[in-house]
């Protein structure tokens, strides 16, 4: 963690630390990591994460086009086109077949957070937003990937080694990056209250979406549907 992630980042994953610890210990990272978990609650969570990446790369592309730093825009529309696409042939390798899958309240929740974001707060707050779904899985991927031991006969070996084996580090230390210069720039901008500073909307955008990040894969789990 140290390696991607200082200044701003390291605040925003410290104040975020007991609900990633919390995301480790949940059923469905334990069981996934064994191998034990139910097939068709992988599927109902393929199906969900296949939903909510539709709309995280229509609004990484709406962030890119809040900036007007051409290096910026750049960056936004380059790594999410490479993760996007890493996830979309895993997706294709599980989903193929598959009956379509209709959102669930947590997907929604997760997809409106993200939009609020983008749409409502400035660049800095927006970007802040994205990360958790970068950081989070990654670190998780990692940690499944060192404490699994022998995956042979894994049946999620795929999926962990996608999240596990290195392929998401450079884009997450790239936004990361980008969230500590955001911030440390918000700090001297002029006219900023303190009832709005932007280094604390960062922080709280982030610390939701790791909170969302658990509730995606508890929605998972539990193969949550609609009460009515």
């Amino acid at each position: 963690m140290d390696s991607v992630c200082t200044s701003w980042s390291r605040l925003a994953w410290k104040a975020s630390s007991e609900v990633y610890g919390k995301i480790l210990e949940h059923p469905f990272i334990k069981e996934l990591s064994a191998g034990t978990l139910p097939w068709e609650k992988f599927m109902y969570y393929l199906g969900q994460d296949a939903l909510y990446l539709r709309e995280f790369g229509q609004a990484m592309a709406a962030v890119a086009s809040r900036f007007t730093e051409l290096r910026n825009r750049e960056m936004f529309m380059r790594f999410s086109a490479e993760n996007l696409y890493s996830e979309k042939a895993l997706h294709d390798f599980w989903l193929k077949d598959a009956a379509p899958a209709a959102a669930s309240p947590t997907c929604l929740l997760c997809s409106s957070h993200l939009w609020r974001q983008v749409i409502c707060e400035p660049p800095a707050v927006a970007s802040a937003s994205v990360l958790p779904c970068f950081l989070v899985y990654e670190m998780v991927g990692r940690h499944i990937y060192e404490n699994a031991g022998d995956m042979s006969g894994n049946p999620y070996r795929k999926w962990i080694e996608l999240y596990g084996g290195g392929s998401f580090g450079d884009s997450t230390e790239k936004l990361a990056a980008l969230c500590d210069t955001l911030a440390s720039e918000s700090v001297s901008e002029p006219g900023l209250a303190p009832d709005s500073d932007i280094m604390r909307r960062m922080t709280d955008a982030f610390v939701t979406g790791v909170r969302l990040e658990w509730m995606f894969w508890d929605g998972a789990y539990r193969m949550e549907g609609w009460k009515i």
